[in-house]
This record gives C-alpha cells, sequence and structure tokens, in this order.
C-alpha cells in the first residue's frame, strides 16, 4: 500500500481479514482529537460494529450475489470487510461526499483486490441511495453509520434496499435519544425522550420505533434481527418487506410507554388512549414514545452469528452476542441495583443474584447488555423490592 500519495498522514491498519489505509492517529488521539475531525472519520473503537455488520450480513444472507451499499463509507473498511470475510458479495457500492474519503477508498478497494465488483462514488449520501431506489437497482443490505443521527438519510435507505433486504442502522447521538436534550430528540426522530435509569434501552427504542414508523410511510415492514448498544452508539439490523399490511402489523409494535413517579411503576401500551392513572397509586404518570415495544433481535440469527464470531475469533462480539440471547426481549425496560437501593436505603445485592432469586421463585429474569447494574423480570415491583431487600440483609 502506498501511504504517501495521499494528501495527509496515513497508516496501514489491520482489522478481521483486511488490511487498509486510514488516517494516522497518534497515541491517546482519543483525548485530543476527535475521529469526525479527521480528514476522513475513522474511528478504531468502531471495531466492534463493524464485526457485527459482518456477522449480520454473513448471518442473515443464505445465498451469494448480494449486492451492498455503504453510502457514508469514510475509508470504506466496513464494506471492504463485508465482502472480504462474507464472500457473498458480488457488487459492492461504497460513497462519501468528503473527497479525501473518496481518494482513500479507491486505494483500499483496490489493495482488497476488490476493483472488479466495486463501485466508489463522490456523492451526496440521499443522492446516491435515491438514485438506487426502484426496481433492479435496489441493494440487499445498506448500511447508515453516520457521525450522529441517522434521520437525514433514513427513508433514502430505506427505499434503496430491496423487499427481504438487511438494512443497518447507528445512532451516536446518545444525548437526544436518552433524554438529556429532548427537543432535538422531537426534532429527529419526532419522539419524546425520558431520562431514566433505562435510559439506553429507551434510546434504542426510540430509535428502533422511528425506523419502523419512517419505513410505514413508504409502505415496508420492519422485524428486527439484532438491536444493541455499546460505548456511545446505538446499532440496529432490521429486515425490511414491502406491503402495506405488513408494514400496519409491523406499527402495532410502536407504542407508548409510561413511568410512575410516585411509586416507579412502568406500564406500556400501543395506544397511548389506553394509559390511565397509575394503577397501583393513582398517581399521573410521565408519558414518553413512541418506541418499539416488540422483541428487538431475532434469537436465531443471534444463535447463527455466534458460532460464527466463535470461528472468526471475534471475542468482544462473541461475549456481547450470548449477553444478548440470553436477555429477556418482551419486557422494555429494566431496573438498576443502585436505583433500587437509593429507594430502599439499602446497599444494593448483585444484579445476578436478583436474577437468581427470581428464577427461584417462578418470574422470567434476566440480565441486560444494556446496563451491567440492570436486571429485567416479569415480577412485581413489589416483589422486585422484597427480594432486594432479602438478598441485601443475607449478603451483608
Amino acid at each position: 500500500m502506498d501511504e504517501n500519495a495521499l494528501e495527509f498522514p496515513t497508516m496501514v491498519y489491520e482489522e478481521g481479514k483486511v488490511r487498509f489505509l486510514a488516517p494516522a492517529l497518534k497515541e491517546g488521539w482519543e483525548k485530543a482529537v476527535s475521529p469526525s475531525g479527521m480528514p476522513v472519520f475513522f474511528n478504531p473503537h468502531s471495531k466492534l460494529s463493524r464485526d457485527m455488520a459482518v456477522l449480520m450480513v454473513g448471518a442473515y444472507f443464505e445465498r451469494k450475489g448480494i449486492k451492498v451499499c455503504e453510502p457514508l463509507a469514510g475509508c470504506g473498511v466496513r464494506g471492504i470487510r463485508i465482502a472480504v470475510e462474507t464472500g457473498i458479495v458480488s457488487k459492492l457500492v461504497l460513497n462519501d461526499i468528503n473527497r479525501f474519503a473518496y481518494s482513500l477508498m479507491k486505494k483500499n478497494v483496490e489493495a482488497a483486490g476488490l476493483a472488479e465488483i466495486t463501485e466508489v462514488y463522490n456523492l451526496d449520501a440521499n443522492a446516491l441511495l435515491a438514485a438506487h431506489s426502484t426496481g433492479k437497482l435496489r441493494f440487499d443490505y445498506v448500511d447508515v453509520d453516520p457521525a450522529g443521527s441517522p434521520a437525514p438519510f433514513l427513508e433514502n435507505a430505506i427505499r434503496a434496499c430491496q423487499s427481504g433486504g438487511l438494512l443497518g442502522v447507528t445512532a451516536t447521538d446518545l444525548a437526544p435519544l436518552c433524554g438529556t436534550n429532548p427537543l432535538a430528540c422531537v426534532r429527529k426522530y419526532d419522539a419524546i425522550p425520558y431520562t431514566s435509569p433505562y435510559s439506553k434501552e429507551t434510546a434504542a427504542r426510540i430509535l428502533l420505533g422511528f425506523v419502523a414508523r419512517t419505513a410505514a410511510r413508504v409502505g415496508m415492514s420492519v422485524s428486527p434481527v439484532l438491536t444493541f448498544y455499546r460505548r456511545h452508539y446505538i446499532r440496529t439490523f432490521v429486515r425490511l418487506n414491502y406491503g402495506k399490511t405488513l408494514a400496519k402489523e409491523s406499527l402495532k409494535n410502536v407504542g407508548w410507554m409510561s413511568e410512575c413517579k410516585s411509586c416507579g411503576s412502568v406500564q406500556w401500551s400501543s395506544y397511548l388512549e389506553d394509559f390511565k392513572l397509575c394503577e397501583f397509586c393513582n398517581s399521573i404518570p410521565r408519558f414518553f414514545g413512541p418506541l418499539w415495544l416488540g422483541e428487538l433481535t431475532s434469537k436465531d440469527l443471534i444463535l447463527k452469528a455466534l458460532g460464527m464470531a466463535c470461528e472468526a475469533d471475534m471475542k468482544e462480539a462473541y461475549n456481547l452476542l450470548r449477553k444478548i440471547s440470553e436477555e429477556i426481549q418482551t419486557i422494555p425496560f429494566y431496573y438498576r441495583v443502585d436505583e433500587i437501593g437509593k429507594k430502599l436505603r439499602s446497599r444494593a445485592p448483585k444484579p445476578a443474584s436478583i436474577v437468581d432469586r427470581l428464577r427461584s421463585l417462578g418470574f422470567n429474569a434476566s440480565l441486560t447488555h444494556f446496563d451491567g447494574q440492570g436486571f429485567k423480570t416479569d415480577a412485581p415491583r413489589e416483589i422486585v423490592e422484597e427480594v432486594f431487600s432479602e438478598l441485601a440483609t443475607s449478603e451483608a
């Protein structure tokens, strides 16, 4: 690889089965330089996100000859890795509006031996996606991974995806989604967020609900394949299918949640009018949404991806997928042991101990990948607090 033929310093990186050029980053760069401030966006910390894209494409598609598009490709490593490591891509389209990224992508494509199947563009992402929104021009997999919100690109990305295809979406603007900047969430995602102990999962469900509502506007349904939170971003992969009836069915998974500030009870419903006063203490709850209330992940595909991650020695991806595979999917929130401890003025038992005890009592319970201090259960809140107090006393 020629590292000196570009207008900025580069270095060779190795990730998965690919060696590629990206902007040279000095040691300690994460404390001094934002990846978005580099000549070409590249974040080494997003390796897990790229690993997951490789695994999801490999697990989802059972045929060769798929068409893949990365409209915000940066140095192109994600799309290149998908093509090289899955071996099922017949056409790869990489694009970035940044002219430096365009030059870098061409070099990386050539170095990976993908020049014959790859088209590289220097266009606005929406223009590229809109140009591939009909018939045979559509893609089997589209990956939208911007620096910030995916909202400006989402509808065109959906239109550019085949029925039965896969869409990957990343959001790194967690402040609006988690409720720290609620007006920004309303503007970008047309949803009211809520700052709570389980904000990370709420953020994921707001994003997925927005994807579902956007797809429904163009007559498509969504079926989540994998949704997860990690470090600074939320990532979701969804299956898309054309059909107004399917779109309406998909929207039945989109609804509202409420939390009572007096007693802490949480409720959810597909229809806002179904909510009344808190059923436990008659207080007026706080409503937030719309958001996705259904399952976030397809267990069958996750198990398939787990095997692939093990074979490829993707340790971080394997560990995360294992946690997600064991997580309850039908409860759209979780408890944090430190928050319960504050309320009960008690030391906090380990989440795993609470999960084990609740299971022994016949309730569903699991840990959650969204938060190391969190756990999920269908047990009533009063039972959760009783178990908490019992374990806090016995572990003291």
